[in-house]
């Protein structure tokens, strides 16, 4: 029995040795794999009952167990790498945004944050969301070359690895057109002769652009027509002097561009009509009420601008012709309707119209009419040799003398007729004056209804009218009855009223 224990303990000794070898040379090969190769931790030796032999034939109390050692590893996974991009986008508003993005080999958003720089300026720091983040770039962001430069900052830097990269970015200028309408009253349309047209000049750029002003300029060939500054939406409203000839017409749009726009020159066509022209008539300031058998000096002047019109005119009196030819180089015509015969006439013009002006047509009447027998004839001739009123005049009243009378052309033909005036505080007015209105019955609104039979209004409510000759007036002249009516039935609105002198009260 001895020999046979001795026997077993001799083969348990050797199984041992064994199994030490091997783990000891296994170790030793783990070890050279040097720095690259999995970490490898020792674990806790267990027992196990398939790794211990006992002796079959030796008591329980006296058998002895041994273990055999076991060795367990463990190895930490490489943070995994991130690829990142970054670009600058021109938003719909023309302005740029930076937008960058991480992710992982799988193509998995990565987690963490990205900071970016612009030419070295912080735009900022943003957590990524799905793996990408948005920067506004500063507003001044411009063509020319550009460095973009991303830094990603995982949220776990055992998983994830941290990255950096930087992008050129280069921005042109934006390319762009311009167009040119005429803008009139009735919208867009033609432009007459001779008017001030506007123009609005419009820019659109190729790509959506924030600022679009600059110089602008509307040109004939190379003359400048009008020139001006589009605003930042590129708008600009131009006038000028249409003298172009009637028809269409090409001209040449520019615009001068700026700091991120390129220039641009367009075309436009422009249509220009015809415009009217006033036909005046015209008569000398003593024919206004010529007397029967005066020659009436007659002035035609056909009205255009900006230059004078051309053409035929035909004159005629009460339908029978007086003058047909051109307008002169002044735009006027000259001729005489002869020894006018009491009534009253009518002067027609008929203008031909040219190239830039349109037909027309004017009118005038005259009146020659007779004037009524004068009481104070011999009155009238020794005052028509020192006459101090002016030959405009239609009726004069002299404040010092108290008197008044009519005339025409200089000629007095009524009067002079004795007046009362404007009393102390209440003065008649000097100077030149229209008569404005007439009222045969009139009632005075500021003193207590007077009446103010054949009432000439001059000068506010200033008027010749029937009064008192010996009591003073508020300010009105005052004729006897036969006088008021003559000057009532004499004189016509727009009749010059010419008062002067100071009254002896």
């Amino acid at each position: 029995m001895t020999g046979d224990r001795t026997i077993t303990e001799a083969r348990h000794r050797r199984r041992t040795g064994r199994v030490a070898l091997a783990a000891a040379v296994l170790l030793a090969v783990l070890t050279a794999c040097g720095p690259a190769a999995p970490t490898l931790r020792p674990a806790a030796a267990t027992a196990s009952s398939s790794a211990s032999e006992t002796t079959p034939s030796a008591p329980a109390s006296s058998a002895t167990t041994r273990t055999a050692p076991t060795t367990s590893t463990s190895v930490a996974p490489a943070p995994a790498a991130v690829t990142l991009a970054v670009e600058a986008v021109r938003g719909a508003d023309g302005f740029f945004t930076v937008q960058g993005a991480a992710t992982l080999a799988t193509g998995a958003p990565a987690e963490g944050t990205l900071t970016v720089d612009l030419d070295a300026t912080p735009l900022g720091a943003q957590p990524l969301a799905g793996g990408r983040a948005a920067f506004a770039a500063p507003a001044g962001l411009g063509p020319g070359e550009h460095v973009l430069t991303a830094r990603f900052t995982p949220t776990d830097a055992a998983l994830t690895a941290a990255a950096e990269t930087s992008t050129p970015v280069s921005i042109a200028k934006a390319g762009a057109a311009v167009s040119g309408t005429a803008v009139t009253a009735s919208g867009v349309g033609t432009v007459r002769y001779g008017d001030t047209a506007t123009v609005r000049i419009a820019v659109q750029p190729s790509v959506p652009t924030p600022d679009l002003s600059g110089p602008v300029a509307l040109l004939d060939g190379e003359t400048v027509l009008a020139q001006g500054t589009a605003d930042a939406t590129g708008v600009a409203d131009l006038r000028y002097l249409n003298r172009a000839d009637p028809g269409a017409h090409d001209y040449r749009v520019t615009y001068a561009g700026n700091a991120a726009v390129d220039p641009a020159e367009g075309a436009m066509t422009l249509q220009s009509a015809q415009t009217n022209v006033d036909v005046a008539i015209s008569l000398p300031e003593t024919s206004t009420k010529p007397l029967p058998g005066t020659d009436i000096p007659v002035v035609v002047s056909v009205i255009g601008t900006p230059d004078t019109p051309t053409g035929q005119v035909v004159v005629t009196a009460d339908g029978t012709q007086l003058l047909a030819g051109p307008v002169g180089p002044d735009g006027t015509v000259r001729t005489t309707l002869p020894a006018v015969s009491e009534g009253t006439h009518t002067i027609a013009v008929t203008y031909s119209g040219d190239t830039r002006f349109q037909p027309g047509q004017g009118e005038k009447t005259v009146t020659a009419t007779t004037p009524p027998v004068n009481p104070a004839a011999g009155a009238a001739a020794g005052l028509q040799a020192a006459n101090p009123c002016p030959a405009s005049a239609s009726a004069c009243v002299d404040l010092s003398s108290q008197q008044a009378w009519l005339q025409s052309n200089g000629v007095i033909t009524y009067g002079p007729v004795p007046i009362t005036s404007g009393r102390a505080g209440y003065r008649t007015g000097t100077g030149t004056f229209d008569v404005y209105w007439l009222d045969k019955n009139h009632k005075s609104s500021i003193f207590n209804n007077a009446p103010m039979p054949n009432s000439v209004f001059f000068d506010g409510g200033i008027a010749f009218h029937q009064g008192s000759l010996s009591d003073q007036s508020h300010g009105c002249i005052h004729l006897s009855g036969a006088a008021s009516e003559t000057f009532f039935d004499t004189l016509s609105v727009g009749d010059d009223v010419v008062v002067w002198g100071a009254p002896p009260y």
